[in-house]
């Protein structure tokens, strides 16, 4: 099914389930240099958005742009979007030929790679003039910025949570997660689970080749991916400690069979959740609200990560960093739309908490009292568990992008038996080290 975007014709944008993971094209650039809101003698400005994301955030997403251009007349924003699994390479060979969008989002881990590839704007000059940055926290304000430099903000900050059905809980007579809920519980309550559906529902989607998710287990174990210096703040052997206990998960039957396992993408129509082979899945909060639409809010709350510690490893922190393309034609129109998306308060009213909490707390302080649905959860889980949050990770060092899909396809050897947690623990490690030599 197709989707279209509201009064825009002019855009290429994907939605619905045949869109899913398929990026389309979008081109930049119309001629003139003329201020954002102007057209020129030549025609109107043009100027290329993109972003990763699931239909809910593009729908939210257009609706902005919509009123970005109403704003603005003369200009036109070409938009395209993708699940995050068929962006970041797209994204990466963009970036080697010099072609990305004007305005552009990267992935958190790849900012230090790409800024030092020379594939983001100094932004220091629009600071103040075309970016504002008065009622953007301090600490939200580094989150884009390298060496005290500006490259770029984060759209939102948010963290990773654990999406469960509190009625298959329930009916399956487990205690709902919450703080103080270990590894071993999750075991138990996948065995009564599968139980009280019959065998057809696992309690949680296998979460074990999501580089993010092993992550938080570091934290939660007192360890880091990476070191404020760049280096491994961990072990192989905390690579084989994650994979045996995703073995464990398996084999008790607490998560998902390899096949629902190898297609999930971050989308509705590939989530195990979603498609109620599972009674939960370890998810970033900010698509918390898909989650409500596709499955029913009755049917969505909630809780950290298992923890065999006192550590729950989740934090507030950047979920991207949206960056201007040197390369294009209207540097300082794109900076006015970045200003727009976490300045304008009808734009903060339109997207809700789709990219995580508001970067503008005058903007979050306004919508708080007005969520509901989605946007209410993960507000609540929020306020809930944020006195426990640990301090955000250290930014990636240069050179560890392609390691996301590196640490699945390891994954996905395990299960589908051509290694062991052994050998793959050492290979992957290798790969870590050799991505940042």
């Amino acid at each position: 099914m197709a989707m279209t975007a509201p009064r825009r014709t002019l855009r290429a944008w994907g939605a619905g389930i045949a869109a899913v993971g398929v990026v389309f094209a979008a081109t930049a650039c119309a001629a003139g240099d003329e201020p954002a809101g102007e057209s020129t003698e030549d025609g109107p400005v043009t100027i290329s958005f993109q972003w990763w994301g699931n239909d809910e955030r593009a729908v939210l997403t257009e609706e902005a742009l919509d009123l970005f251009e109403e704003q603005n007349p003369g200009v036109t924003v070409e938009t395209s979007f993708s699940a995050i699994d068929a962006y970041i390479p797209k994204l990466a060979t963009q970036i080697a030929s010099g072609s990305q969008p004007d305005l552009f989002l990267i992935p958190m881990e790849s900012v230090k790679e790409y800024t030092e590839k020379g594939a983001t704007t100094d932004l220091t000059d629009y600071i103040g003039d075309v970016i504002s940055v008065d009622d953007i926290p301090e600490t939200n304000q580094k989150i884009g910025q390298i060496d005290g430099t500006f490259y770029g903000f984060t759209l939102g900050t948010a963290t990773y949570a654990w999406a469960y059905d509190p009625i298959a809980f329930e009916e399956a007579g487990v205690d709902a997660p919450a703080a103080g809920f270990t590894w071993d519980d999750l075991i138990e309550a996948g065995e009564k689970i599968r139980a009280a559906s019959g065998g057809a529902k696992a309690a949680i989607t296998d979460p074990g080749g999501y580089i993010a998710h092993f992550a938080t287990y570091l934290v939660q174990n007192g360890k880091e991916m990476f070191t404020d210096e760049g280096e491994l703040g961990f072990e192989e052997s905390d690579l084989e400690d994650w994979f045996d206990l995703m073995q464990e998960l398996r084999d008790s039957g607490a998560s998902t069979d390899p096949q629902t396992t190898s297609t999930l993408d971050q989308s509705m129509q590939n989530s195990g959740f979603a498609l109620g082979k599972s009674a939960g899945e370890f998810i970033a909060a900010s698509i918390t609200g898909a989650f409500v639409d596709t499955i029913g809010e009755e049917h969505v709350a909630l809780a950290p990560y298992p923890s065999d510690t006192d550590t729950l490893g989740i934090s507030m922190a950047g979920t991207n960093v949206a960056a201007v393309s040197p390369e294009s034609d209207h540097p300082e129109v794109a900076a006015k739309l970045l200003d727009f998306l976490i300045n304008d308060p009808e734009a903060a009213e339109i997207l809700g908490l789709t990219r995580g909490i508001p970067l503008n707390s005058v903007n979050y302080e306004a919508l708080a009292p007005t969520l509901t649905g989605g946007n209410k959860i993960v507000n609540d889980f929020v306020l809930e568990y944020q006195s426990e949050f640990s301090d955000p990770s250290p930014l990636a060092p240069a050179g560890v992008s392609t390691l996301p899909a590196d640490f699945t396809l390891a994954y996905e050897n395990i299960i589908f038996g051509q290694t062991n947690n052994k050998d793959a623990a050492k290979a992957l490690y290798a790969t870590f080290q050799s991505a940042i030599s």
